[in-house]
């Protein structure tokens, strides 16, 4: 069985996401940053680090989102993550360019807008704002053509890709940041909002 610990944000949910996707057994573990709790010593042997995601499974953890949601996905044999080598790169592409690129800049308007204020860090940061919307809007646009042309972001079938995604800009709705110039990605925003795995994860975390 696995154990998922856990805060509410994206860095979370995506991989509660991929494992409601994949309907494993799994329990949650609530960890309140802003008490410290990812800083006791029992979690610290989880992940030296000192974050969260963290899964737990048969005496052993792992932890960064996009490791956690590969491994299960592989572990399960589940065509979310494809075993042909090139169809599992094109994933792979995919949740690299959020992580890197386009999740950077909406989750730092989420920082700074959201949970800025929820912890107390001081006044939102203007400069980082601006150019946050800046380059999200231009990658934005990228993602809105490639769903001109595909179902998903893959292709034609949901990957793990897709929900990694999808946790990265749901983050617009509590930041000023609107999908209004991006109808293909509201519309794909909007069927993978319905699926019955993101309302379960959503559940598990109290949104």
């Amino acid at each position: 069985m696995y154990h998922l610990f856990g805060f509410s944000t994206q860095n979370t949910l995506k991989p509660l996401y991929v494992m409601e996707e994949l309907g494993v057994d799994f329990d949650f573990k609530y960890m309140d940053l802003f008490k410290g709790e990812q800083k006791d010593e029992n979690f610290l042997k989880l992940n030296p680090v000192g974050k969260v995601p963290v899964l737990q499974f048969d005496g052993e953890s792992l932890f960064e989102s996009g490791a956690i949601c590969r491994y299960v996905a592989n572990e399960e044999k589940s065509s979310l993550y494809p075993e042909d080598p090139f169809k599992r790169a094109k994933v792979d592409q995919w949740m690299d360019f959020f992580s890197i690129h386009l999740g950077r800049w909406l989750s730092t308007l989420f920082f700074e807008k959201v949970l800025k204020e929820k912890a107390d860090l001081g006044p939102v940061n203007v400069e980082k704002c601006a150019e946050a919307v800046k380059f999200a809007e231009q990658q934005m646009g990228i993602i809105d053509k490639i769903l001109t042309e595909n179902t998903y972001l893959s292709g034609d079938q949901l990957t793990i890709a897709d929900l990694f995604a999808f946790a990265y800009i749901e983050q617009v709705k509590t930041c000023d940041f609107s999908l209004t110039p991006f109808p293909h990605v509201n519309a794909w925003m909007e069927k993978l909002d319905q699926r019955d795995s993101i309302k379960r994860a959503r559940q598990r975390i109290g949104l």
